[in-house]
């Protein structure tokens, strides 16, 4: 009679494989949790605050479009001095040279990715059109 009690020679090689399984799945939670990390490393935010004086004979539009001006030049100079800069927050703030008023005119906040598919100020940017009254343009 034959002893069938013997153990199969598929069990080590599967208890093999069960280690190099896990060993890979460690292996690939840290080569992404690293990855992660150096990718939110590399990302940074660019503030910039500009402050442009009021002029009184000027209107209130005219002072915009310097803002947006501004800006723009803001944005870009950010993007192109700084490879590692993905995002950029420009704030331009009017002030009242004769008085202690300011007021921001406009916030822009782009990503690299907006800015290359459409450097434009205006469709970025928000505006505080209450600046006016604020700072008593006309």
């Amino acid at each position: 009679m034959k002893n069938n009690s013997h153990v199969s020679p598929i069990f080590p090689m599967l208890k093999h494989l069960h280690r190099v399984t896990n060993q890979l799945l460690v292996s690939a939670i840290a080569t992404l949790s690293t990855m992660a990390i150096a990718s939110s490393a590399v990302a940074e935010r660019r503030e910039v605050d500009i402050r442009m004086l009021v002029n009184q004979d000027e209107g209130f539009e005219v002072m915009t479009r310097k803002a947006e001006i501004l800006a723009r030049s803001a944005a870009q100079r950010a993007f192109d001095r700084e490879v590692l800069v993905s995002d950029v927050s420009v704030k331009v703030t009017a002030q009242d040279p004769y008085q202690d008023q300011a007021a921001i005119i406009l916030q822009l906040i782009v990503s690299r990715n907006e800015w290359v598919s459409r450097p434009d100020p205006k469709v970025w940017a928000t505006y505080f059109p209450m600046a006016k009254t604020l700072i008593g343009i006309r």
